[in-house]
């Protein structure tokens, strides 16, 4: 696997760094991935050297407020204004690797924030994708989504758009840790190798909190794709894979995945649907076990069905 750093002009002219893993062999696909919150596209190599062992290439960048980025090191936020310019990111990434790699089949993966983020860009820019992998995704009421905004605006106005505070933590994060008593670090609620747990709290690219500006447009975020008129504008024609962990929080242990799946049928979507028994949110880092690894053979064997079928 041949690995590439290199940077892009996002939305407004803004450098983001980006990564590119390229198979030994020509490419017979890409896959675009947008990452979680707080994290960075470092964290996926593992799955890239899975995939190009298929050559399929994968790529992505890191998020405003994330990684290498500027900011604080300690808060992960994209800046008022950020969530739509972001949108406009993976927009201008998807044509930064068609001018690179033409022709080839593109996909694209979203995991948790980037769930969202991917499942606003379907309906934003419908074509262009073979394929569309939603990971770590979720579904919340109405009117608890409204209820956690009014919240998170009030703290907005507290300490500013791109600070964080004891009340953002809790609804956020600490929320999702309180199903996995008893509490060995804060973020047990992303996956139950305590290993990586221990690797992810490490990381000096990974932002251990997210700010109050960040969370409040997830929040509306996740009212704006919960609704089955959400699904309008997707293209019918993309086949979408749904990926979650059965004891993921942000999924509601899959009852929420579930909802979103029903959404989707309904809306005449192709949709398959795969729970990880026993994964929490991070599928990618479920190492114990092996169910990080059947996850990315998981979405090898996606991604190699949909080029046999093209």
């Amino acid at each position: 696997m041949k690995t590439e750093f290199f940077s892009f002009a996002g939305h407004g002219g803004l450098t983001l760094p980006a990564v590119l893993w390229l198979p030994e062999e020509t490419p017979i696909a890409i896959l675009q991935i947008t990452h979680g919150m707080t994290e960075h596209m470092g964290r996926y190599e593992q799955l890239a050297e899975e995939l190009c062992r298929h050559n399929i290439a994968v790529a992505g960048f890191d998020l405003r407020g994330h990684g290498k980025n500027p900011g604080d090191p300690k808060v992960a936020s994209f800046g008022q204004g950020g969530w739509e310019a972001s949108l406009e990111d993976m927009r201008l990434f998807f044509w930064e690797l068609q001018r690179r790699l033409p022709q080839l089949p593109h996909h694209m993966l979203g995991f948790s924030l980037g769930s969202f983020l991917l499942r606003e860009y379907l309906s934003k820019y419908p074509e262009g994708l073979a394929s569309a992998i939603i990971a770590g995704t979720g579904h919340q009421p109405g009117w608890l989504l409204g209820i956690m905004t009014r919240l998170v605006q009030g703290q907005i106005r507290k300490a500013g758009f791109d600070r964080t505070t004891d009340l953002v933590r809790q609804l956020s994060f600490g929320t999702y840790n309180q199903g996995c008593k008893p509490n060995r670090t804060s973020a047990d609620w992303l996956c139950a190798d305590p290993d990586q747990v221990d690797q992810y709290l490490a990381d000096p690219l990974v932002r251990q909190d997210i700010s109050a500006g960040l969370f409040g447009d997830l929040l509306r975020a996740m009212a704006r794709t919960g609704t089955p008129q959400a699904y309008a504008g997707w293209n019918k024609q993309t086949p979408i894979l749904l990926l979650h962990g059965s004891k993921d929080p942000v999924g509601d242990q899959g009852k929420g995945v579930l909802r979103i799946y029903k959404q989707m049928t309904r809306s005449g979507l192709s949709v398959a649907y795969w729970g990880l028994p026993e994964a929490r949110h991070d599928i990618f880092h479920e190492e114990a076990g092996g169910l990080a690894d059947s996850v990315r053979h998981e979405i090898a064997d996606w991604l190699l069905s949909r080029w046999e079928e093209a």
